[in-house]
């Protein structure tokens, strides 16, 4: 095993990255005049949780974008951690495809998933919830050389131009032919297990009107991790796209993708926990672990219904079929029309393995050295998780005396989510290291469980927006409605068989904003949103003592009240020369009930949180320096727990923060993606409190171009393979780390 690293973070770290930032301004005023070069690009169009196409500059919300070009530099390694290039966003990015928890400006992590943010392909959601149990949005979207970019908007109009947005809309955008060329690339890593990937993309005109783009990758090997032989990563995504414009501001899109990609999926490993702090154990690094291996035992019986066998190391699988398209239409007399619409086929499966015991050690290792653990296995299969969904909605501006406009859009949100899924919890005892040599016990089953549920959901929604001189006002209101019918069943003691499910749910939403230009380079903005997100198929754990007074009827026929959250932020956009920056203060206060399935426990608590976050970017010359800090103020108000009341939110850091510089040489090209957090605790009042240490880790490239078409990339992902952990269990002695080091060579070929 190797030796553990530091990881801690030095207090002046995130001091140092607050000052750089804020000091960027000075440097850039004394720089040589130059071009400006958008390093935040504010006079960027932001089509994404916003009724009008309007510069950053002229929006009264908190966005930030990246291009593909920087996607691809960022030396991510899977959707989620893509965002923590993103302020303000806090993504626990290490369960690897998939399975990510993420949030925004301290709205709470409570069990798992994106509850308060809505994960978008061009404009749509992929799901409609984003904390379903075991499948998150994210394991449904994969970055390709056909993603053009991605915009995230926190907080703002997210709240009332999109269903569970409160938090925010992460919205991945696709290229549609509009730059003629091709692409073709291959990508193997260096050490760890194994994983080679292709990817490929074409675009072409078929017309001065229309564009044609095709993209996607094929990959195969173990992952990021070794997993004793078993092959995790296989698979890939074919995506399309077809633009034409018919001129008079008429134009349509049309997408089209299938994806079907398996990957392992990183659950907390085996450690100790001693005196509240994570202690590695003898075999076992929090890094590299994997418990996956040919030689894990089957599942003869799989469901609530049985008949089929299942292999846990299918890992993390994501299908998805999906047909989608947009329509602009100038209907004359100020008149415009928008439609969005999509419908996707969901279905994949998730296989995971953490610990659940020690032997007659109980959760927690007796020593550094146990010779065994009891595998908790966690499955479920998405037969079906499809969704069909559109966006309609019309905009007339109204021009008056002067410069003064009146922009007014109504809209109408319809979407169908089924979600028919598939519940196996069981066991199993594993000898330890996991190697070669590693010998396995029975597979035995603890619990089952199937749903088959519908989620219909009707939003109208009305926004208005008056500029005039230096002002942008604006005012929106969303009406969400939402209906669930189906069932769900499980074997646990005091159920009585299938649980009927037809209950009602309605959130009313609003967003007020202002943005005031003092100069064309200088704006300050303000908003105060209230919104929430409608409850999930996490609600549907009724207590013994409901059960016994309302049989299987506990949710048919009853009112669910939603999740709510209100937000206050502030701030100003600044840019001189080639500096720019983005400052918030915001406010969130969250009313919330969970249950987190890896513990069996309901939650029902007020959050407040308070901070800032703070952008900026600042380019001289070749060189280029990116970089943002979030400091957030977080504390439990109020709880069905009385002792969790007055502490920070599980897993909620003070300060996390991110810079990205780069140089370019003539065909040479270097940089670097240093992201940090500080300290957390979690797992709060129980006997495994824990402190999640502060870490810093750096991602980092290198890219040569040997010719004007063909250029070779060496990257590293945690390149001093730190060790960064994000989670840890109430229940057991467990935790989730970062992956470690892993390299990556790359050879790109554009035709």
């Amino acid at each position: 095993m190797k030796k553990p690293n530091p990881h801690f973070v030095p207090k002046s770290i995130p001091l140092a990255a607050l000052l750089a930032l804020v000091q960027l301004g000075a440097l850039a005023q004394d720089a040589p005049p130059q071009p400006p070069s958008g390093t935040l690009n504010l006079d960027e169009v932001v089509v994404t949780a916003t009724p009008e196409a309007r510069p950053k500059m002229r929006q009264s919300l908190s966005v930030s974008s990246m291009s593909s070009d920087q996607i691809q530099d960022s030396g991510a390694t899977s959707t989620a951690e893509i965002l923590r290039s993103i302020p303000g966003v806090r993504a626990e990015a290490s369960s690897g495809e998939g399975n990510a928890n993420v949030t925004v400006r301290g709205v709470p992590i409570s069990a798992g998933g994106s509850r308060y943010v809505q994960f978008q392909e061009d404009g749509l959601p992929v799901l409609l919830f984003g904390d379903f149990n075991f499948i998150t949005p994210d394991m449904l979207i994969r970055a390709d050389y056909g993603t053009d970019g991605l915009e995230v908007v926190r907080g703002g109009s997210a709240s009332t131009l999109a269903t569970n947005a409160a938090g925010g809309v992460i919205n991945f955008l696709s290229k549609t032919g509009e730059e003629e060329g091709g692409s073709i690339g291959l990508t193997t890593n260096l050490g760890g297990g194994s994983s080679r990937r292709v990817d490929f993309a074409y675009a072409t005109r078929l017309s001065d009107t229309t564009g044609f783009q095709i993209s996607g990758f094929l990959r195969n090997g173990e992952g990021l991790r070794e997993t004793q032989g078993a092959k995790l990563e296989k698979g890939g995504q074919v995506r399309m796209a077809l633009s034409k414009d018919f001129g008079g501001g008429n134009s349509a899109k049309l997408f089209l993708k299938f994806l079907d990609d398996q990957t392992p999926t990183n659950l907390p490993v085996p450690v100790r926990i001693v005196n509240g702090q994570i202690q590695e154990i003898r075999g076992v690094d929090p890094r590299e672990f994997s418990p996956y291996d040919r030689k894990l035992p089957k599942i003869g019986n799989y469901g609530l219904h049985g008949g089929r066998a299942a292999d846990i190391n299918d890992g993390l699988r994501s299908k998805s079929l999906a047909l989608g398209g947009e329509v602009n239409l100038n209907l004359g007399g100020g008149w415009t029309l928008n439609d969005k619409f999509r419908l996707s086929r969901n279905s994949g499966e998730f296989n995971g393995i953490l610990p659940n015991s020690y032997g007659a050690a109980g959760n927690n290792p007796a020593n550094n050295a146990p010779t065994a653990y009891d595998a908790l296995y966690l499955g479920a299969r998405f037969n079906d998780a499809s969704l069909a969904v559109n966006d309609l909605k019309a905009s007339r501006a109204f021009k008056f005396a002067g410069d003064q406009t009146l922009t007014a859009t109504a809209g109408l949100f319809l979407a169908s989510q089924k979600l028919d899924l598939d519940w196996e919890i069981g066991g199993f005892e594993s000898s330890l290291p996991v190697d070669g040599n590693t010998t396995y016990g029975p597979y035995a089953s603890f619990y089952k469980r199937d749903l088959n549920l519908s989620y219909e959901s009707v939003a109208p929604y009305l926004a208005v927006g008056f500029e005039t001189g230096p002002w942008n006002l604006d005012a929106s209101v969303r009406k969400d409605r939402q209906r669930v019918t189906g069932s769900f069943e499980d074997n646990g003691a005091g159920t009585p068989g299938s649980q009927g499910v037809d209950y009602r749910s309605t959130l009313n939403s609003f967003s007020l904003g202002v943005n005031y230009r003092l100069s064309k380079d200088l704006a300050l903005f303000g908003r105060y949103s209230r919104g929430g997100a409608l409850q999930s198929d996490r609600i549907l754990f009724p207590s013994g003592a409901a059960i016994a007074v309302c049989g299987n009827s506990c949710f048919k026929g009853i009112d669910v009240e939603p999740n709510r959250v209100k937000q206050l932020e502030g701030g100003v956009k600044y840019r001189q020369g080639n500096f720019s920056t983005f400052i918030t203060l915001f406010q969130a206060k969250t009313d919330e009930s969970n249950f987190d399935l890896t513990t069996g426990v309901s939650s029902a608590n007020k959050f407040d949180a308070k901070g800032v976050e703070v952008e900026s970017g600042w380019r001289i010359g070749n060189f280029r320096l990116n970089g943002s800090i979030t400091y957030t103020d977080a504390e439990v108000e109020e709880s069905n727990n009385p002792a969790y009341v007055g502490k920070a939110p599980n897993r909620q850091a003070k300060v996390i923060f991110q810079l990205a510089p780069s140089y370019q040489a003539g065909p040479f090209m270097v940089g670097a993606s240093i992201v940090g957090t500080t300290k957390s605790l979690d797992a709060q009042t129980t006997g495994l409190e824990t402190e999640l240490p502060a870490y810093t880790y750096v991602n980092a490239f290198a890219r040569y171009e040997l010719s004007a078409s063909t250029t070779v990339s060496l990257s590293a992902n945690n390149l001093f393979d730190k060790i960064g952990y994000t989670e840890s269990n109430t229940d057991r002695a467990a935790a989730r780390s970062i992956n470690g080091r892993t390299v990556s060579l790359s050879l790109r070929h554009n035709f």
